[in-house]
């Protein structure tokens, strides 16, 4: 039973495992860049028949450039804008008008009571990637002020440097949150200080190599993604992945009471647990795939 080119023959296991070490440094650098392909604007997942995704296409045909992002910067002092603040802020102005459209910025606005100063322009750069790094410009600068006087960036650019950063690191936080209890879970269940983590490398190494099926079907097929799709599914595949682990390795334990060979006692539990391994997974995958019956293009994407 344990001869022969079988997943479990003592020599073939190797080259299995060899093909996953590959196939892990391949998806890797993939997985990696799903962020790159994840769809934040909510247009994206409208149906395009939706009467609310005409009115945005009217709109934006109607007004060009009306989701241009507009920076405010704003410059208080409790005891009023002293001759440096105020030189500090046209220092500032000057700073920003190449990131401002058309390359130049209007004239900063006091308040009545001398106390606070605004420098308002809308940005020059276009797509998310060039908007984070103006912003990032924009706020770099404002934190040099110097004691006493206070700065910040709102309007629509601030908002999104403000959702930016606080969803800065979710992915990762996500990540390492599960896998931290999975971990948990495991040392519980096999009470063994090696052999949680055999389950928890096999789902990291699946975990990546989902990230990179993804970031292929979003790129080439057009299958929306977003933060919630990519987040859920690291979940899923970090509980179903355990789970089948669950499965494999207490069954194994029970083949190693009745077989001194260790591969035969792996072959035996798999074969064993594989049925209800691949009932539950199908399962998994037939009921996600039913999304793609759903009208928004983010819940019909979270199929796949």
């Amino acid at each position: 039973m344990t001869r022969g080119w079988t997943s479990t023959a003592r020599r073939t296991k190797w080259l299995i495992l060899a093909v996953w070490l590959v196939l892990a440094a391949v998806a890797s650098p993939l997985g990696s860049r799903l962020t790159e392909v994840q769809e934040t604007d909510a247009a994206a997942w409208l149906p395009k028949a939706a009467e609310a995704t005409r009115a945005l296409d009217r709109v934006q045909r109607a007004f060009p450039g009306s989701d241009t992002l507009a920076a405010v910067a704003v410059y208080t002092r409790d005891t009023g804008l002293t001759a440096d603040d105020q030189a500090r802020v046209e220092a500032d102005r000057a700073a920003f008008a190449p990131l401002a459209r058309g390359g130049q910025i209007g004239p900063a606005i006091p308040s009545d009571d001398g106390a606070a100063m605004i420098v308002s322009f809308p940005l020059a750069a276009e797509g998310d990637e060039a908007q984070s790094e103006a912003i990032d410009r924009i706020t770099g600068r404002l934190a040099e002020a110097p004691p006493g006087l206070r700065t910040a960036l709102t309007g629509s650019a601030g908002a999104v440097a403000d959702i930016a950063d606080a969803f800065s690191g979710i992915d990762t936080n996500l990540v390492i949150v599960t896998a931290v209890i999975v971990a948990l879970l495991l040392l519980v269940t096999y009470r063994s200080p090696v052999l949680w983590l055999v389950p928890l490398i096999s789902v990291g190494i699946a975990s990546q190599l989902a990230s990179a099926v993804v970031y292929l079907l979003a790129k080439h097929t057009g299958v929306t993604v977003n933060p919630q799709s990519q987040g859920i599914m690291t979940v899923l595949v970090f509980g179903v992945g355990t789970d089948y682990a669950l499965l494999l390795i207490a069954r194994y334990r029970e083949e190693l009471r009745r077989h001194a060979d260790r591969h035969e006692a792996m072959a035996v539990a798999l074969r064993r647990s594989f049925p209800a391994i691949l009932a539950s997974a199908a399962t998994v995958a037939v009921g996600l795939l039913c999304l793609l019956a759903a009208q928004m293009n983010n819940v019909r994407g979270l199929g796949p």
